[in-house]
Parts: C-alpha cells; structure tokens; sequence
C-alpha cells in the first residue's frame, strides 16, 4: 500500500552485517579470553576473577558480563556458582538479541551447558545416593551373618 509504514518485522529481521561483524570478534575474543584463562595460575586466575568481578560491579556492560561468565565457567575454580552465573546470563541484554546475534547465540550455548551440567551433576549425585543405599544394605546384611570359624 503506498504510503504505509514499512514493516518492522521485515525490517528487524536480520542482524546488520557491520554489527554481526564487530560481535563475532567479540566472541571471538572471549573464547581466546577463557583459553587464556585456562593457562593461569590459581593465584592470577583469582586475582582476574576479583578484577573482573568489581569490573562489572562498576559498569555493568555486557562485555564485562560476559568475561565474568568465562571466568565463572573456569572448571574447579572456587567461585563456580552455576546458580549465579545462570543469573547473569538470564539477566543479558544479550540473550533478547536478535536470533542471528552472535552474542546472543553465545549467551544461549553458556546457559545450555550449565544446564547440561547441573543435569550431569544431578544424575552422579542420585546415582552416589543409590550406591551408598546398596553399600548400607550389604553392611547391614554382613552384620546379620553369623561369624564362620
């Protein structure tokens, strides 16, 4: 119809190619971001992990967030918290993104493997709850058979 107002939704329907460029580098950048990290020292590992922390304490901008996630999703670190880290990717700007967003695609595969592992961490814990059910019911059956000579 002449005149009318192009439609928004055709027209947001796609990520702008400059900005899908500049957030692949981003996610570019953090992924060599936790590979480095991987390669720290506890100690340096926690000192970045604190300089981050206040970081984004300060300024809350989505790069900032999305360091502190790496730095959250270290394997052993003593700060893991899956439950706060699954709150700051829930809490991104990110994640409402277009579906063709780089970072938004990012934030999505960071919350599907915590995800993944809290399932993980789910099943070891019932399955070490089953086993130890098992070990309490053999020892309290070895302690009913009489003592052979």
């Amino acid at each position: 119809m002449p005149g009318a107002a192009p439609d928004r939704d055709a027209a947001s329907a796609s990520l702008p190619e400059a900005v899908r460029v500049q957030e692949n580098s981003e996610v570019s950048a953090l992924l060599a971001y936790y590979q480095g990290l991987l390669d720290l020292p506890a100690e340096d590992l926690r000192r970045e992990y604190q300089r981050t922390s206040q970081s984004f304490a300060r300024d809350h901008s989505e790069l900032a967030r999305l360091r502190l996630a790496m730095l959250m999703n270290i394997p052993g670190a003593a700060w893991r918290d899956d439950a706060k880290l699954i709150g700051l990717l829930e809490g991104s700007p990110s994640r409402k993104a277009q579906p063709d967003s780089p970072r938004r695609q990012f934030v999505v595969f960071l919350l599907k493997q915590v995800a993944e592992r809290l399932r993980e961490q789910k099943r070891a814990d019932e399955l070490q709850q089953k086993l130890d059910s098992i070990l309490a019911i053999e020892r309290s059956l070895r302690s009913r058979q009489p003592q052979r000579k």
